[in-house]
């Protein structure tokens, strides 16, 4: 499971740099999402952030390669976990850009979620993200 957990943290990672290079601030979103989920809380997130690294550099800048890795979720709910929580990340990022669409639809498919469930997470997530008026 731990091998799945950097995956998981991995895919956030690649979530948020799509777009463009990670800030320091969007690291420390992901940490303190991360820590609120119960795959990481009172464990050291760092461990996990410092090997998602070495996974993203493994990469080699290829985002197909980068991509590939996720394969390693077996678990069909840690899949779904995994999508909403990049998903949600994105969303939080605001504006969804071209390379974050991309990605999410690669990561998609490559859980084999399908388009009716991601339509509902990604529904569900843009109107929580979405400014609304004042009341």
């Amino acid at each position: 499971m731990a091998e799945q957990k950097v995956v998981m943290v991995h895919a956030m990672m690649m979530t948020c740099f799509a777009d463009g290079a990670m800030t320091s601030q969007q690291i420390a979103i992901i940490e303190s999402y991360a820590k609120a989920l119960p795959e990481f809380t009172g464990r050291d997130f760092k461990n996990y952030y410092d090997a998602a690294k070495e996974l993203a550099s493994a990469a080699e800048g290829s985002v197909d390669r980068a991509l590939r890795s996720l394969d390693r979720i077996e678990s069909k709910s840690l899949k779904r976990k995994t999508y909403s929580c990049c998903v949600e990340l994105a969303y939080a990022a605001g504006k969804l850009g071209p390379a974050a669409e991309r990605v999410l639809h690669s990561m998609r498919e490559i859980f084999g979620i399908d388009q009716e469930w991601a339509s509902v997470v990604a529904e569900f997530t843009e109107t929580k993200f979405a400014e609304c008026g004042a009341a």
